[in-house]
């Protein structure tokens, strides 16, 4: 059964409509009210996920859920439950799962004050530095190798700062290091506006903290990316670049399937004309969109029959509420039982019949960033032997995730939360580390130099 996805989300919390002038007071809940959300929340991620306990037994997440049912002990604002309940959407191991809070919901010291370090942290071996500093950097600084900030240890703050992230557990921890200074306060104390880096050797910084508009228009420069035409060729010899840097389709105009697929037919009635022996088509950037443009692709360098991905698919009445609204009434679905899981095992899938396809060796290219759809097209490739794999090990994506999406508002607090009714197995089976690892590595500075990734393509036998 395949499923055909448009997704290019950030596994981060987010804050829906943040505007920094709204200067209401969050309305207060009873702890009943709060109580009632969070044991809402506990039959939706039990009943409707797919498979909650990936990381987590029962027995683990009834003592999470307790634990904050315990806690909520005075009337709070939808923020504290929002803080509360990071750990329960991280645990699900789902690199789609959602957490947002509505704007006028937000407690004031999170959206006016200077309460986020103005940095981000990168690790070298067993050591960190910071990585990137928003603003003037204080003197020094990039020599730093710090082990606390505010006199809490570092590791500590980095693993409390990951659970307010989601997906698998490296990709959470990476997540908390690339995104450290916007995570700190849901991680620490709110309260500071100052921070003080301290390092191993004693040595010691004081910087003020930054607000929360800076840390955003930072993170918008850094997603938008330059990716104009979706898919593009360029010629380097006998050798062709195809730079798939998204699967974005849109539903009209030049992003729309039709128009992606005759940009594609275009490329490959070109390299036909250029007579290209080695074909590189590059998703290292390529944070996902539809699966038709990754099957499509393979249809221009693969003519034989290949295995899809497995499917396990949970039944819900919830989940069938939320289809039905959308317009959808899959019979079959709903004549299943509640709580089963319904697994439809691997296709085999034809290829379609292009115009020109490709009979030269071909080589995919794979990075830190290649997500979502892009991490299925790279999967399918590598699992059924279709080409081979360069680059670097995705962090951002896994080859086994979960999709299709439930989502639903709280009803006291109105937190909106996000997780996925399926599980796409790959076809190779579940792995221990759930991975996606290339077959030829290459370092950073060959992943940006495309001379290096001519010469290893031509190297392959």
């Amino acid at each position: 059964m395949r499923s055909i996805t448009c997704l290019m989300f950030t596994a981060v919390i987010h804050f829906a409509g943040l505007s920094l002038h709204a200067q209401t007071s969050p309305a207060l809940f009873s702890p009943a009210e709060l109580k009632e959300d969070l044991n809402h929340l506990r039959h939706l991620i039990t009943t409707v996920h797919v498979n909650p306990y990936s990381e987590l037994t029962p027995v683990q997440y009834d003592s999470l859920f307790n634990h904050i049912s315990t806690s909520l002990k005075d009337s709070a604002t939808a923020t504290d439950l929002f803080k509360k309940i990071r750990p329960v959407l991280a645990r699900l191991s789902d690199e789609h799962a959602q957490l947002n809070l509505k704007t006028e919901l937000l407690d004031p010291i999170y959206r006016s004050k200077p309460v986020y370090p103005p940095f981000t942290l990168k690790k070298e071996g067993n050591t960190y530095r910071i990585g990137y500093w928003l603003g003037n950097a204080p003197p020094g600084y990039k020599e730093l190798q710090p082990v606390s900030i505010n006199g809490m240890p570092l590791e500590k703050l980095l693993r409390q700062c990951a659970l307010t992230t989601t997906g698998y557990p490296d990709q959470r921890m990476a997540t908390a290091l690339r995104r450290f200074g916007y995570l700190y306060p849901w991680a620490a104390d709110a309260q500071a506006t100052e921070f003080t880096i301290t390092s191993a050797t004693g040595q010691a910084i004081t910087v003020p903290g930054i607000g929360l508009k800076e840390w955003e228009t930072f993170l918008a420069a850094r997603q938008v990316s330059a990716c104009p035409g979706r898919v593009s060729y360029t010629r380097y010899g006998t050798t062709g670049y195809i730079n798939a840097c998204s699967f974005d389709v849109q539903p009209q105009g030049k992003y729309s399937v039709d128009s992606i697929r005759a940009t594609v037919d275009g490329i490959f009635e070109q390299i036909k004309l250029d007579g290209i022996k080695e074909l590189i088509i590059d998703v290292s950037r390529n944070e996902g969109g539809s699966t038709v443009v990754g099957d499509y692709l393979i249809s221009y360098i693969y003519r034989q029959p290949y295995h899809s991905y497995q499917t396990n698919w949970k039944r819900s009445d919830e989940y069938l509420k939320l289809l039905r609204s959308w317009g959808f009434d899959n019979a079959s679905y709903a004549a299943e039982p509640v709580g089963k899981v319904l697994h439809f095992a691997s296709d085999r899938i034809t290829p379609e019949t292009v115009p020109n396809p490709f009979k030269g060796k071909a080589v995919v290219v794979i990075g830190p960033a290649t997500f979502s759809s892009a991490m299925n097209f790279a999967t399918l490739v590598k699992d059924n032997n279709i080409a081979s794999l360069m680059g670097q090990t995705p962090v951002n994506g896994h080859p086994t995730s979960f999709g299709e999406m439930f989502y639903t508002n709280l009803s006291h607090t109105q937190l909106f939360v996000r997780f996925g009714v399926k599980e796409h197995i790959r076809p190779a089976g579940k792995t221990p580390d759930n991975n996606l690892r290339p077959d030829i590595p290459l370092t950073d500075a060959q992943m940006l130099d495309i001379n290096a990734l001519i010469r290893k393509v031509r190297a392959i036998p």
